[in-house]
């Protein structure tokens, strides 16, 4: 992929494609990666190799990232949307609810989440614009490629404007701070105008990667390399080279004849040609990038249909620390975002009603409980520890932090000063 400057006059419009009088060039990345212009905020470091450009290639070509922010967006709100009002009852009008679910569809809801999360985790911020329909209605929100748009600041840092631009005709829209959503997660320790790039600490491992893949892809697509080499006498004629040859496919043809040992007078040398330790390499570098990306997403490798060391137990805890741990923050971010877009968008309807994420739960079976009630008498949990496996609130009753044992109601504790509370003597 080469990347090199290219000066381009941009015509400057309104939201309202107005022509303004101002024309003005912007310098802008160029990439011949797609064969046409694409244009990023400008640059966060001048000294950095790595561009917003980066991660998104990254995305499209590692299924792992692909895969983990796929099942983030399938994962959050899963059920759905719902509205509360002023009091947190949940608003039984489900013609309301539809009109403003609808909103979030662009064209689907998993459409819409998933833009959002792409872009979410590529640049650490997201850029929001309404949609209108003919009667100048609200229609849906659509989520912005974050490389296509440039942000304006004054003196102090303070975003004045936004430049969303058309790649294929360099054709840019101005929109006010008041006519787009924009969303800043964390700031660029070195510029923070724009957003940290979550994805910058495992660009190299994912380039390791796709070097070891490439190699890999080699070795096999070269497998017509022998595994060793006859050096035979120099003195040898071409009849007894081939006299040779043919004495060695006849002992050494068939699989049963596989590493006999060969002695013959016409061989001087023998050399054996082995897979190098780096070209070993491959699935070690493979298993610490997929460990990475789990961790930078906090998606376990179970979720990515990594099933090494994997049962039903730890299989279930994975999933159950994927939901409380990443799902339910996600979620609450995810909630917040719609929210404000009703708020600056649609506030007619945000002063009276609050958008909730419809959540996930575990689905539990007969079998999970029975293990669970079987655990409380083996003294393995406690009953607020189940309760808390249940998704329940703590019981405050006495002794429900201690381990019990069943048959005569006895905390475990008290057994060694009592053996026959425990059926001893």
């Amino acid at each position: 992929m080469k990347i090199f400057w290219k000066e381009i006059s941009l015509k400057i419009v309104d939201v309202n494609n107005n022509k303004l009088a101002m024309k003005k060039k912007w310098y802008v990345w160029t990439l011949n990666w797609w064969g046409m212009s694409s244009v990023f905020s400008w640059l966060i470091n001048w000294s950095y190799t790595i561009s917003l450009q980066t991660f998104y290639d990254l995305y499209k070509m590692n299924g792992d990232i692909r895969q983990a922010i796929s099942k983030i967006a399938k994962a959050v709100s899963r059920n759905g949307l719902y509205l509360v009002d002023n009091q947190k009852n949940i608003v039984d009008d489900q013609v309301l609810t539809d009109d403003v679910y609808e909103l979030f569809k662009a064209p689907t809801f998993l459409k819409f989440k998933t833009d959002l999360y792409r872009n979410y985790f590529l640049s650490w911020e997201l850029y929001i614009i309404p949609i209108y329909n003919l009667k100048w209605e609200i229609y849906w929100f659509q989520v912005l490629d974050s490389r296509l748009v440039l942000k304006d600041t004054d003196e102090y840092g303070n975003i004045t404007r936004f430049l969303v631009t058309n790649p294929k005709t360099a054709q840019a829209k101005i929109y006010k701070p008041d006519e787009l959503a924009y969303f800043k997660f964390e700031s660029d320790v070195n510029y923070e105008v724009n957003g940290m790039w979550l994805l910058y600490w495992v660009v190299y491992d994912w380039l390791c990667d796709l070097e070891a893949m490439k190699t890999n892809y080699a070795l096999y697509e070269n497998n017509s390399i022998p595994n060793s080499i006859l050096i035979l006498n120099d003195d040898m004629t071409e009849n007894e080279i081939k006299i040779a040859k043919e004495q060695f496919d006849i002992q050494f043809r068939w699989s049963e004849n596989a590493h006999k040992m060969l002695i013959g007078w016409w061989i001087k040398e023998v050399k054996t040609i082995s897979i190098t330790p780096r070209d070993m390499e491959f699935i070690n570098q493979r298993k610490m990038t997929v460990e990475k990306i789990s961790a930078v997403f906090g998606v376990p490798k179970s979720i990515l249909w990594y099933i090494e060391d994997v049962n039903y137990s730890n299989g279930r805890e994975m999933r159950k620390e994927f939901i409380e741990w990443t799902i339910k923050p996600f979620e609450e971010d995810f909630e917040n975002i719609i929210n404000v877009l009703l708020d600056k968008f649609v506030p007619e309807i945000y002063k009276n009603y609050w958008l909730k994420c419809d959540w996930e739960q575990l689905e539990e079976t007969q079998e999970w409980y029975n293990w669970q009630r079987a655990d409380v008498e083996r003294w393995i949990l406690t009953i607020n520890e189940v309760r808390v496996d249940r998704w329940l609130e703590p019981s405050k009753e006495e002794n429900c932090d201690k381990h019990i044992i069943s048959r005569n109601n006895v905390l475990l504790e008290d057994i060694a000063l009592d053996a026959s509370l425990y059926g001893g003597e």
